[in-house]
């Protein structure tokens, strides 16, 4: 059996990051003794840390960063939309503003909405458009083939009369063949 290297047996020793230091602790000084200590309960071993969560994320900072100049328009209401003022100590003229700034944002928002919305039916009418080309080209193709087929079709009859042909003249070679043995059998037999 090899003897393990030095890098294991450190490995084996000591932990490979700083914040499992007293998970490692724990686990080397609680040693199992027998087949019971493996029935131990969650509740019999020490909890000296948090338990761990981890999240995980679908996208990196990179891309939303991209998805945002992408989609301007957010269904996330802005800061300073949803702190709304307590009407009671507002006058009519501030109330005015404060509502005419709120239908600004929303505005803003239908405006980015529906631009959002054209460059969504000019990207639907080029897909539309390569569709049609990609048909037409598909068209062609299947023309094409149709006509290398009827090709190759007639050519595979050719080749059929050729065998054919050539397995009559053999036949014809074959009896030829026999009647001069034959001749050549009678003249030398009388």
């Amino acid at each position: 059996m090899p003897s393990p290297t030095s890098r294991s047996t450190s490995t084996l020793h000591t932990p490979n990051d700083s914040r499992l230091t007293t998970d490692f602790t724990t686990a080397r000084n609680s040693k199992p003794t027998g087949a019971s200590s493996l029935r131990r309960t969650a509740t019999e071993y020490p909890t000296t840390q948090p338990a761990k969560n981890v999240r995980f994320r679908d996208t990196s900072p990179a891309t939303d960063a991209a998805r945002a100049a992408l989609l301007p328009y957010s269904d996330e209401p802005h800061d300073d939309d949803v702190q709304a003022p307590d009407h009671s100590s507002l006058d009519n003229q501030q109330i005015h503003a404060y509502h005419s700034r709120v239908m600004a944002s929303q505005d803003a928002q239908l405006d980015a909405l529906g631009a959002s919305v054209g460059r969504q039916r000019e990207l639907s009418i080029q897909i539309g458009s390569e569709l049609d080309e990609q048909v037409s080209m598909l068209d062609d193709v299947d023309e094409h083939v149709d006509r290398n087929q009827s090709q190759l079709n007639r050519a595979q009859g050719r080749l059929g009369k050729v065998a054919r042909k050539a397995k009559d003249n053999m036949q014809l070679t074959v009896i030829f063949i026999l009647i001069i043995v034959l001749v050549l059998l009678i003249v030398i037999l009388k």
